[in-house]
């Protein structure tokens, strides 16, 4: 089964631990997840790309984050993964380094199981 479309993703011990993941035939992938979970940043939506070998998925993806209380500290980070579809469901890890705007490491490897879920609207209830 392929990786595209939209999934619910769930990440262990990330400071929100809930995003939504969608992955494009192209190759390209986008990643959200609500601004407010992480009280002590804020941080943009990711955007990245993925390669698959069977069930075997792997990628990245950007995202730009700043601290609450520092406006002027915002970090690049990339988040790397790697997974494994089963039908509707994946699991695999992520490890996402933060580097300062000049390129210098600040935080990180921060390394984290995710399981996802396809998302479907057909087989949601009715309304």
């Amino acid at each position: 089964m392929s990786i595209v479309g939209v999934w619910e993703v769930h990440a262990e011990g990330a400071p929100f631990g809930y995003h939504v993941m969608t992955f494009h035939a192209d190759g390209t992938m986008l990643q959200s997840n609500p601004d407010l979970g992480n009280r002590d940043t804020s941080d943009s939506n990711g955007m990245g790309s993925w390669r698959a070998e069977g069930a075997q998925v792997a990628g990245a993806f950007l995202e730009f984050t700043v601290d609450r209380q520092d406006l002027d500290s915002a970090r690049k980070g990339i988040v790397h993964f790697e997974l494994t579809v089963n039908d509707d469901e994946f699991t695999g890890s992520a490890s996402a380094i933060f580097y300062d705007l000049n390129g210098t490491p600040r935080r990180g490897p921060l390394v984290t199981r995710i399981s996802g879920k396809r998302f479907d609207f057909q087989h949601l209830p009715s309304v």
